[in-house]
């Protein structure tokens, strides 16, 4: 594994694993990876196409692959943004956890029913579900006790790019 330091982000679709990883990585100067999108582009394929093509455990497998082949291959300090069932499957959170820092941010299940209700991004696993609420809150509980895992937890309702700041000193500098 590289010497570099890895921040993780986790939790559910739409909880701003994304959107936080780019704002903490620009105001940190730190390199941002978005692991679907890495993913997507190693398989030169979508990730609905992905999920289309191969079912969910043979997206989850490649999915595996690639972040590990991330995480011994990285260069740079990096944060990334993690898909939202990555820490659930093949030992994916053990695998986070052991090469860096993991922070759960935890939303509140209304903000992300009205996120992913307005977001345009086809989300395999939330696409055309007819009582998106309920399956979103069975999904919740699934994942959940992954997700508690981390090394940090953060609600997202009361975070802001200070909120970071101590953890990300941390994880960085090691103070």
């Amino acid at each position: 594994m590289s010497d570099s330091k890895l921040i993780f982000l986790v939790g559910m679709p739409a909880a701003g694993k994304t959107y936080w990883g780019e704002k903490i990585a620009h105001k940190y100067k730190l390199q941002f990876l978005d692991l679907d999108r890495y993913v997507a582009t190693q398989e030169r394929a979508s990730i609905p196409a992905l999920f289309a093509q191969y079912g969910e455990k043979g997206f989850r497998e490649r999915e595996n692959k690639h972040l590990a082949r991330f995480i011994e291959t990285v260069a740079e300090d990096t944060i990334i943004a993690s898909g939202g069932g990555t820490p659930c499957f093949l030992e994916n959170m053990q695998l986070m956890k052991n090469a860096g820092t993991v922070i759960f941010l935890d939303t509140e299940m209304p903000a992300l029913l009205q996120r992913i209700t307005d977001d345009t991004e086809v989300r395999p696993l939330l696409n055309k579900r007819a009582d998106l609420g309920g399956y979103l809150k069975d999904l919740l509980g699934k994942r959940k006790p992954f997700y508690e895992q981390a090394h940090h937890i953060l609600h997202t309702k009361d975070i802001s790019l200070t909120t970071f700041d101590q953890i990300i000193s941390v994880c960085i500098n090691g103070h």
